[in-house]
C-alpha cells in the first residue's frame, strides 16, 4: 500500500515554478542586455560612419577649394575667399586664406616658378557631426611657355620622320607615344597626370617605331652633363626579350615580368612593373653627382593637374553670370555695346580687355582699331590692316566645297613704321561672326620677321602667319588663337580645290597655343606633329619652329577634320625645338600665361 505524502509535493511543484520562473527572468533580462549592447554598438556604428562621412566630406570640400585657387590663378582672377561644394546631395564650405608667403624657385636648368602660400579649410556636417580639415598648400605658376609641350587633354606624339623634342613635355590627361620612325626625348620632364601609353590612341592594336628618351639630369640644356637614352619599348621590342605585353613597357605593364619566378624583380630578364619601373629606369645616371629625379612620370608616380586659361580668355567678349558684365548685345547694330558696369550680360575676354592694340572686323566687313587707352586708330593704321574676302583657300576648312576664307589681313612691319605697334606688346584681332568650318574667318599675320618689341597676337578666329617671322633681330613672340595656320614663304593665294602649292622652307620663332580636335575612335586628330596646321606640299622642305607648343582646348571655329595628302598638304621636315631663352622669364612673350598647380605642403 502506498501512501502519497501531498504535504511534501507541494512544495516541490512551488520550488520547481520557481526555478521556472527565475530562469524566464534571467532570460529575459540577458535577451534585454544583449539588445540593449546591441542598440548601443548599431548607434555607435552610426555615429563612426556619420563621422567619417563629415570628414570625407570636408576633404573634398578642400580639394574643391584647390581647383578653385588654381584655376583663379590661371585666369588672372582674384582668389575666392569662400565656396561651398555638393557631394552626393551633401553641402561642404571652404575657406582660402593667403598667408603671405611668397617667392620664387628656380631649378637648375633656369626653369622658374612662382609660390604663392594659401591655408584651405574645409567644413562639414553629417546628421549632427561636424568635420574639419585644414592644408597648408602652395600654389606654383610656372610660365606655359617654359613648358616644350603642354596639352590639357591627351596628348598624341606620332611622327612620321625621326623626331628629337627638347624641353618640358606635360599632358592633364593621357600621352600616347609612337613613331613611323625613330622619337627622341631630350629633357628631364615627360609627364602625364593621366596613364603613359606606347601605342597609338586612334589603333591601340599598333605600337610602330622607336621611341628613346633621356635619364634625368639637373639641366639638359648643358652640354656637359651626361646624355644617356633609354629605350621605352613597344610590344614588338618587349616580345624580342621575351616579355609578352599589351601595348609596350607603359602604363599598362602592370604585374612586370619575373623570369624566374622566384618572387623579386632584381634577376637577368625581369622587368619592374611600371609604377617603379618608369622611375628606375629614367633616373639619373649610375655615378651622376648632379641630384636625383625622374624624367617620366604619369599619375601612379604622383603627377597632378596643372591648370590653365579656359577659352574665355581669347573670346572677343564672354558671357558673365547675373548680369554683372559692362558690355550687352545690341540687335540693331548687331555689336557687343557698353552698358553701366554690373548690369551687362558680356565683358570683353582677358586678352581682349588687356589689349595694347585691338582689331576688330564686323558682318559687313568694316572694322575698327583702338589702342590701348581707346582711342580709335583705325585711319592712322589703315595702311596696315586690310580685310580681303575669299583671300585664301583653306582646304581643310573647305572640307569638300570651294569656299574661300575671309582675313583680316595685318601687315606687322607696316604698323611699327606707322608708330602704332601695341605699346604694351599685346595685340588682340577677331571677327564679328567668325563661323565655324568653311564659314570660319581668319586673321593673317604678314611681314613679321622681324617685330619692333616683344609681341604676343591673340585671336578667338583661326591664325594664319605666312612666311618668316620673328627672324631678325629674335624677340620673345606668342601666337594664341582658334587655330594656329603655317604658310611658307612661297605661299600666295594661288591655291584653290584640287591644288596643292609647293611650299619652301620657313622659320616661325615664337610660341604658339592652338586650338584642336579630339581623336574618337579611328578619327586621328593629326597629333602633335600636326599641331600647326600645314596648307602646302612640304615634302622635301623645312619648317623650323622654336618656341613653344600649346593646346588648351577644342577648336571652336576652325573645326575642320585632319585630313592628310590630297589638296590639303604633305609634312615637312620638321626641325622644332624648345625656345631656351625662355627658361628666362625676362624674355618671355609678353602676357604668358600661367600653368597652375596646388602643392600640399602640410594637413592637420
Amino acid at each position: 500500500m502506498i501512501v502519497r505524502n501531498n504535504a511534501l509535493r507541494r512544495p516541490r511543484r512551488g520550488y520547481a515554478l520557481l526555478v521556472a520562473v527565475t530562469g524566464s527572468l534571467v532570460a529575459a533580462g540577458m535577451i534585454s542586455v544583449l539588445w540593449t549592447a546591441s542598440g548601443t554598438a548599431h548607434r555607435n556604428a552610426q555615429l563612426t560612419r556619420h563621422g567619417n562621412e563629415a570628414e570625407y566630406l570636408a576633404e573634398g570640400a578642400v580639394e574643391a577649394a584647390k581647383k578653385e585657387l588654381q584655376t583663379a590663378i590661371a585666369n588672372w582672377r582674384a582668389v575666392p575667399a569662400s565656396g561651398s561644394i555638393t557631394i552626393e546631395g551633401q553641402v561642404a564650405e571652404w575657406t582660402i586664406t593667403p598667408t603671405g608667403f611668397a617667392t620664387t624657385s628656380t631649378d637648375a636648368s633656369g626653369l622658374q616658378t612662382l609660390l604663392t602660400g594659401y591655408e584651405i579649410t574645409g567644413r562639414a556636417r553629417r546628421l549632427g557631426h561636424a568635420a574639419q580639415a585644414q592644408r597648408l598648400v602652395h600654389a606654383e605658376a610656372t610660365p606655359l611657355f617654359q613648358y616644350a609641350v603642354f596639352y590639357t587633354n591627351d596628348l598624341e606624339i606620332l611622327p612620321g620622320p625621326n623626331m628629337t623634342l627638347s624641353g618640358r613635355v606635360h599632358s592633364n590627361r593621357d600621352l600616347y607615344l609612337a613613331s613611323n620612325n625613330t622619337l627622341t626625348v631630350n629633357a628631364n620632364y615627360l609627364r602625364a597626370v593621366g596613364d603613359i601609353y606606347r601605342n597609338r590612341k586612334d589603333d591601340p592594336s599598333q605600337s610602330p617605331g622607336t621611341v628613346d628618351i633621356r635619364r634625368w639630369v639637373a639641366n639638359p640644356w648643358d652640354s656637359s652633363e651626361p646624355a644617356q637614352y633609354v629605350r621605352m619599348n613597344n610590344r614588338a621590342q618587349m616580345a624580342n626579350v621575351g616579355v609578352a605585353t599589351t601595348s609596350g613597357y607603359d602604363s599598362r605593364f602592370t604585374a612586370g615580368h619575373d623570369a624566374d619566378g622566384n618572387g623579386d624583380f632584381g634577376d637577368t630578364g625581369d622587368w619592374l612593373p611600371w609604377g617603379p619601373g618608369a622611375l628606375a629606369l629614367w633616373s639619373q645616371p649610375a655615378g651622376y653627382s648632379g641630384g636625383a629625379g625622374h624624367t617620366v612620370r604619369s599619375g601612379e608616380q604622383g603627377v597632378t593637374e596643372s591648370v590653365t586659361p579656359q577659352i574665355g580668355s581669347i573670346q572677343m567678349f564672354e558671357t558673365v553670370a547675373g548680369d554683372t558684365g559692362d558690355h550687352a548685345w545690341d540687335e540693331a547694330t548687331q555689336r557687343y555695346v557698353p552698358v553701366a558696369p554690373g548690369t551687362g550680360t558680356h565683358q570683353k575676354g582677358y586678352y581682349h580687355r588687356e589689349a595694347g592694340l585691338t582689331v576688330l572686323t564686323y558682318a559687313d566687313g568694316s572694322w575698327k582699331a583702338t589702342n590701348a587707352t581707346g582711342v580709335d586708330v583705325t585711319t592712322a593704321i589703315s595702311s596696315a590692316v586690310t580685310i580681303v574676302d575669299g583671300a585664301l583657300f583653306d582646304a581643310r576648312q573647305a572640307a569638300g566645297t570651294s569656299e574661300r576664307v575671309r582675313v583680316a589681313q595685318i601687315d606687322l612691319q607696316r604698323l611699327g613704321q606707322l608708330g602704332h605697334f601695341p605699346s604694351n606688346g599685346l595685340l588682340y584681332a577677331a571677327h564679328y561672326g567668325a563661323g565655324t568650318g568653311a564659314e570660319a574667318s581668319g586673321v593673317r599675320l604678314k611681314n613679321g620677321a622681324e617685330l619692333l618689341g616683344r609681341l604676343t597676337v591673340v585671336s578667338e578666329d583661326p591664325l594664319y602667319i605666312q612666311g618668316d617671322y620673328n627672324t631678325v633681330n629674335k624677340k620673345g613672340a606668342a601666337v594664341i588663337g582658334d587655330a594656329v595656320n603655317l604658310l611658307s614663304n612661297a605661299w600666295n593665294d594661288s591655291k584653290g580645290p584640287g591644288q596643292l602649292p609647293a611650299a619652301s622652307n620657313t622659320t616661325y620663332n615664337c610660341a604658339m597655343i592652338s586650338g584642336n580636335q579630339e581623336t574618337v575612335g579611328s578619327a586621328y586628330n593629326g597629333g602633335l606633329e600636326n599641331l600647326p596646321r600645314f596648307h602646302e606640299n612640304w615634302s622635301g622642305r623645312t619648317c623650323s619652329i622654336r618656341g613653344s607648343l600649346v593646346n588648351t582646348w577644342h577648336s571652336q571655329h576652325a573645326t575642320g577634320a585632319w585630313v592628310y595628302g590630297g589638296d590639303r598638304y604633305t609634312a615637312p621636315n620638321r626641325n622644332w625645338s624648345y625656345e631656351t631663352s625662355f627658361n628666362n622669364v625676362a624674355n618671355l612673350p609678353p602676357y604668358t600665361p600661367m600653368a597652375v598647380s596646388a602643392r600640399d605642403v602640410v594637413s592637420w
